[in-house]
Formats: C-alpha cells, structure tokens, sequence
C-alpha cells in the first residue's frame, strides 16, 4: 500500500503544479484533477507481447490503461518491463485492431468483408467444422497457436474434435534446442546467470529477444569487471557490444567451434571425469567421434584462429563448474542446429556444472519440490486443458515410424503443411483454425503456403489484427488483447517455483472475446463440452488450483504468487543444507556427499542418465547419435548468407504494426558491410535485390561494419502482404520468401540462413 500511496502523491504534483498553457490540448495532463477522479487502481495480470510473458501491472484510470510496467510483486521482475511490454495499450487502443467479427464475402485473400455477430460467427464455424468432420473425418482439420495458454486450450480442443493434426510454433523457432534437450537430459534445463563467472555465447542475443529475468541477469553480469562475457556471432549484435570479447564466426559454423573445444578438452583430460563417469553414458563414443576434430581443423570453417580455441578451452575450465556454454534461443536456424545444440549441452556436461552454482539446471516444479520435501511445501495445480490421445496418423508423421519420429506429435513440422494440402497426401486436408498464428510472415516459403490455403474449404482465423494470414480466411475472430482477458494459472519454475496469473486490467472493447470463452461456446456448439470439467474462467481458475482460495486469492490481488522455499541446486551442498532444514523428511534423500545426487539418476532418457550418445537416434539418423561435424553449409554454393532475428522492439511478426513499437522500427533495411557494399556500388538507404532459386526479393541497404563481409542480417517480420495494416503494410523485406521448405535432419527445424545473390536494382 505504500508503494501504491506514493506512486498516487507523485502523480498527484505531476499533475497539480504544471501550467496548462505549456500542455499539449487534449492530452491526458491538459485534464489536469480530472485524470486521477475515480476509480484508481493497480491491477496485476502477464504480459503477452512475446513468448517470455512476463509478470506485469497496469495502472487503471476510470476504466483506461494509463501506465503499463513490470510487476512490482515479482522478485525477478521488478518494475522492469521492455519496450514491447510498454507497448501494450498503443495495441489496445490502435484504431486498426479488429473489435468485430468478419465473414468473407470476395474472393479468397481479395480483403472484402461483412461485420457479424458473434453468434453468427461462431455458428458458421460450428457447421463448417462439424461438415468437414463427417465428410472427411477430424484429421483433415489442422490446429496452430503459438505455446502458451491458448496452444494448450487450441491442442484440448482438437483433441475433443478428433484431430491429430495440431501445430506449434516450435518447427519455426525453438524445436533443435527442444529436441537436443529431450535426447540429452530428458526435460529442458536453465541457466544460473547471476552466479556464473565465465558465459562463452553463441548468437544468444537476449537484449534483442528480450526475457526481462535473463536480461537483467546478463546486464549485470556483463558489467561486472571480475566475469567474462565472450561472444560468437556474424554481426555485432547488442549482447556482442556488452562482450569482453566478440567473434564474428562465420554463419553456420558455430558447431565446429565447439566441437573443437571438446576435442581440446578431451586431449588435454581436462573435464569433470567423475560426473562423467557417475550421471553420463556415451562418452567413448564422443571422444572417438572428435578425434579430427582440431582447433587447426575448426579455423578454415569457422574463420576463427586454432590459438582462440586453446585459450577458451583453458579459461572456461579454469572457471567451471561456474560457467555457462550457452546455447541461446535463435529464430536462425541450420541444418546444423540440433547437433550445434547437442555439442554445447555436452560442453557444458564436461565442466561438471550441472545442479551447481553459476552453472545450469532442472526446474523446480512443484511436484519436484514436493517429492523432495516429502510434503506439499508448494501447491500442485490440475490440467484444465484434458488431452486424449488421438490415435490417427499425422500429416506430418511426427512422432510416429519413419524420418520425423522423434519429433513431437504436439507441436509437428509446420513447413509440411503446404505440401499436404496440395498433394493430398497422407490424407485431405481441408479446413485450418489459426490463433494468433501468421505462418505468411513466420514460416518458409509464404508464397507456397499461400497457394495451400487457398485450395481450404474453410480457415479461421482469431487474430487481434486483420494479418497476412487473416486475409486468406472465411471467418476473423476479434480476440481481446491480453489486458483484456482473464486466463489460467501459468507455471515459471526455475530455482524453486512461482506461478502467475493473467488478470483482465480493462473490459473487452466492443465485447471481444478471449480463446477460453471461443472454445468454450464452440464445444457446446458442436457437442463436446462435456470434454472440459469448467464452464467459464472462475471455474477454470478453481478447478486448475484444486480450490485452494488463497492461491487464488493470491494470484489476484497480487498476480505472482511466490513461495518460501530455498532455492535448490542438487548438486550445491549448502543450497542441499538449506532445502532440509526447512523440509527435515528430504535429509533421507541425500547422499554421502549430502547432496540430492539421485535427481540426476532417474532422468527421462531412455537410460535414465545424461546421454552424451543416443543409441536410439544412432540406430535411427546413422552418425547422429554423438555430434558431428555435419549439416554445416548454409550458402547452398551462394557468395551471401542471409540470416535475420529479433529486433528489441518487435516480437516475429505480431507487433510491427503496433503504433509505439512501429514508430520505433518501421522497416528492416539489410545489414551489409561496407566492403560488400562497395563491391556492388550500393550506398546506404540505396534499393537492391536479394536472390536464389526460391525468390527475388525488394530490400534496402543498410551498411555497418558490424557484420561480416559473407554475410547479411535482417530483424524478421517485416515485408507484409496485409492491407489493412496500414503502418506495416509493403515496407521492408520477408526473409521467408527467400526460404525453402526443407526441414533440418531429425529435429524438423525450419531453415532460416540461406545462401542468396546481390542483385543490384
């Protein structure tokens, strides 16, 4: 109450002892008293202008968003929040979002339209699904979402209409490093920032893909004169500046580096031998696999010098265990992603640092930290989101006998969806349910996706924008913007665990609709709402927390609910001591050393430990099964490679036509460096062309030193195809359209560095 009472004084002189002459007429201070009469209030909720979905609060002034900031009640967070956070009303008030439903009335993608009631809508789509069900059966509808809540309620719901064919995001971003993670420990691990002294960084850009914790984490770290930040990446990115050292490696090419730090390691014996021998099996055959593996061998590959290697490969064993080889989070991805990822999960295994300090580790879910206790120190939450199994075959064959079966049936190859839809092959696809979900910006190849979708009987698509992708639909859904929306309880488990919850802040404009309440309607529309245990967010929220009240009350009043529990490191004897002090039942769990050692001897792998060598993918993918040097070409026999990422401002392709964040990044003109420039007589801001055998694509030049000579850079989700974004619409350049639909060898991941032409305009 004190922070909010002085946050009300402070506003209370902003506002008081300012002369209206000098106030811009018709702006919120020109009200002067009359801004801060009524209701007043904090309301704590989750932001959603990325995938990190931040805790978050909003200052609420008779019933408008006034001040968006991080959540003052989250350790982690703080009031800190990025620009794209910030960013939140500028949505919720943008003219150009949709607030009514659309039905097509032209031709498909030609952008006429009829307004409609809600009712109406949902009705159309309850016949149209129901109609493609009993002529085609449920597998020829496909499902896609980005990962979050609505993945979660889009994949339920799909479940319950009978379709197998449900999509993530995942093919297009994350799926390498999922899949390195599940064939190495069985479950994702995270990273000890704050406590590490040595981070060697491979285009793990995050104060452009900014995740507000990490970010804060790494600006501390990077400004700390006692700890080393080394960086390999093409071009001179943000984190690169704040590196003690940069290297602009040559794109695609980070797997050979590592694997010669292995081999350096392996060599000299300088690695963790007894964690090795304790958690890990395959490590023979890894070091048989790096026998060639030189610094000499990495430097005509890598660009780097074979000394760079010899001296990293001392530093950071001289740091371990508190170090981090860390992996990132890249929209770039190669054929080589998943064995790159792979190598540098391996590296960090050989340090022995992980369940240490400064190192890396696994989430402390609730059911982990209750399991340890030998009490419920934490709440367990329910799945309101029930999932059968469907047993069809997907389009894709994910996860199922055959070249993708170690890809995830829930979250699938987006880039076999064109290929599909066209052949017919497997099966007939013929309708698809998009939310918040734009594959004609995000996916490869967009013109060929396009010609897919135009061959549905019928798409739907929920979206806060009329989008690329919403063009080509039957029906737009409004969805209500995440101030707008009461959602579910969200789990974020690191050291130990902390849930947050989605809160409404402002009521829906024009009575938009949130995907719970779609999904709702639309089950009981088409004869399965029986499939959910709630019927409305009250009951979700009650059903998810077993009824607790107090979390619930928690959660609302505060919108993180965090709990007295040490934050754990197995593997950590103090951070151990401390856990069974306060839980006295866990002292029967630890071991000699008094350390909770038995975590890392019943992992999720088929052997139950770290595999450093997968039999099952070795038996599978010949010469994957241990990383490799293979995959690494990514000019495809062009002089250029083009490669593109995140911009600090901008999330993929759902935020550019937003007005703060589009005032800050408009465009996306192409990094070139000045001697490439030179070589085709291009200045900057001058027009040119990028080319290969896919597409011949419209950019602009912008020259900088900051990259190397062989490559080229641009921020993704840009070169739109959408009209009615008025303020994106036709500017910059859509790296996709440049892209092919091949997917990286076993993992699936879409291939985003790609070798093209300067063609001069």
């Amino acid at each position: 109450m004190a922070y909010l009472q002085a946050r009300r004084d402070f506003l209370k002189i902003a506002t008081t002892g300012v002369s209206a002459s000098v106030l811009i007429p018709g702006s919120l201070g020109a009200l002067g008293d009359v801004a801060l009469k009524g209701e007043d209030k904090f309301i704590r909720s989750i932001c959603e202008m990325c995938s990190s979905r931040c805790p978050m609060e909003a200052r609420v002034v008779n019933g408008k968003t006034v001040l968006i900031q991080g959540n003052s009640f989250s350790k982690e967070i703080g009031t800190s929040l990025c620009a794209k956070g910030v960013a939140g009303a500028s949505q919720l008030y943008d003219p150009q979002r949709l607030v009514t439903p659309l039905i097509r009335v032209g031709k498909r993608g030609e952008n006429k339209w009829r307004e409609a009631s809600w009712d109406e809508a949902l009705s159309l789509i309850s016949r149209k699904f129901s109609a493609l069900k009993e002529r085609y059966g449920a597998r020829s509808v496909i499902f896609s979402a980005k990962t979050g809540e609505q993945y979660d309620l889009l994949r339920s719901f799909a479940s319950a209409y009978g379709s197998p064919n449900i999509f993530s995001h995942w093919s297009s971003c994350p799926i390498a490093i999922e899949s390195a993670f599940a064939h190495t420990f069985g479950e994702k691990l995270y990273r000890d920032f704050e406590n590490s002294t040595y981070i060697l960084n491979f285009g793990h850009n995050l104060f452009e893909g900014i995740d507000i914790p990490l970010t804060k984490m790494m600006a501390h770290f990077s400004a700390n004169p006692s700890k080393k930040l080394v960086v390999f990446d093409p071009r001179f990115s943000v984190m690169a500046s704040k590196a003690d050292e940069w290297y602009p490696i040559k794109a695609g090419s980070d797997l050979a580096f590592v694997l010669s730090l292995l081999h350096v390691w392996i060599r000299d014996g300088k690695f963790d031998k007894r964690f090795v021998d304790e958690y890990t099996i395959g490590f023979h055959q890894l070091a048989d696999a790096l026998k060639e593996t030189t610094p000499q061998w990495q430097q005509s590959l890598t660009g780097i010098d074979a000394k760079v290697v010899e001296r990293i490969a001392a530093e950071i064993y001289a740091a371990a265990p508190k170090c981090i080889i860390d992996w990132g989070h890249k929209a770039t991805t190669t054929k080589a992603e998943y064995q790159r990822t792979r190598a540098i999960l391996i590296a960090n295994i050989l340090m022995g640092n992980v369940e240490k300090e400064g190192g890396i580790f696994f989430a402390k879910t609730a059911e982990r930290i209750n399991a340890l206790a030998g009490e419920k120190a934490v709440p367990e939450l329910n799945n309101p989101y029930p999932r059968p199994r469907i047993h069809e075959p997907r389009l894709d064959g994910a996860g199922e006998e055959g070249e993708h079966r170690f890809i995830s049936r829930s979250h699938g190859i987006l880039q076999a969806i064109p290929d599909a839809i066209l052949s017919q092959k497997p099966y007939a696809i013929k309708g698809w349910f998009l939310t918040r979900h734009n594959p004609l910006v995000t996916v490869a190849y967009p013109q060929k996706m396009k010609e897919a979708m135009e061959q549905l009987e019928f798409i739907v698509v929920n979206d806060v924008y009329l989008s690329d992708t919403a063009m080509m639909a039957d029906v737009v859904l409004p969805e209500a913007t995440y101030l707008e929306r009461d959602e579910g309880i969200s789990k974020y488990s690191f050291k130990s665990p902390v849930y947050a919850m989605r809160n409404r802040i402002v009521q829906p404009i024009n009575h938009t609709k949130n995907l719970i309440e779609i999904i709702r309607d639309l089950a009981e529309r088409m004869g399965f709402g029986s499939h959910y245990a709630w019927k409305n967010i009250t009951e979700l929220r009650a059903f998810q927390a077993k009824g607790d009240a107090e979390l619930l009350q928690t959660l609302l009043m505060r919108g993180v609910a965090s709990f007295d529990v040490p934050p754990l490191l197995a593997r950590c004897s103090s951070s151990v001591e401390r856990f069974c002090e306060r839980y006295p039942k866990s002292h029967l769990l630890k071991d000699t050393q008094g350390l909770f050692s038995h975590m890392l001897h019943s992992l999720k792998t088929p052997s139950g430990k770290i595999e450093i060598f997968s039999a099952e993918i070795e038996k599978a993918f010949k010469g994957y099964g241990v990383p490799r040097a293979v995959d690494m070409d990514v000019t495809q026999g062009y002089p250029y490679v083009l490669t593109s990422g995140k911009s600090a401002v901008h999330t993929n392709g759902h935020t550019q036509n937003i007005p703060y964040l589009n005032m800050l990044l408009s465009s996306n003109p192409i990094w070139m460096h000045p001697n490439t420039a030179k070589a085709h007589g291009l200045k900057m801001g001058d027009t040119f062309y990028l080319q290969n055998a896919i597409s011949k694509e419209k950019a602009t030049v912008f020259i900088t030193e900051g990259i190397r000579p062989d490559t080229l850079f641009a921020y993704m989700g840009f070169g739109r195809d959408a009209p009615a974004l008025k303020r994106t619409h036709a500017k910059g350049t859509n790296p996709s359209k440049l892209l092919s639909l091949e997917s990286a060898t076993l993992c699936g991941a879409m291939i985003t560095n790609v070798g093209v032409n300067i063609v001069k305009a």
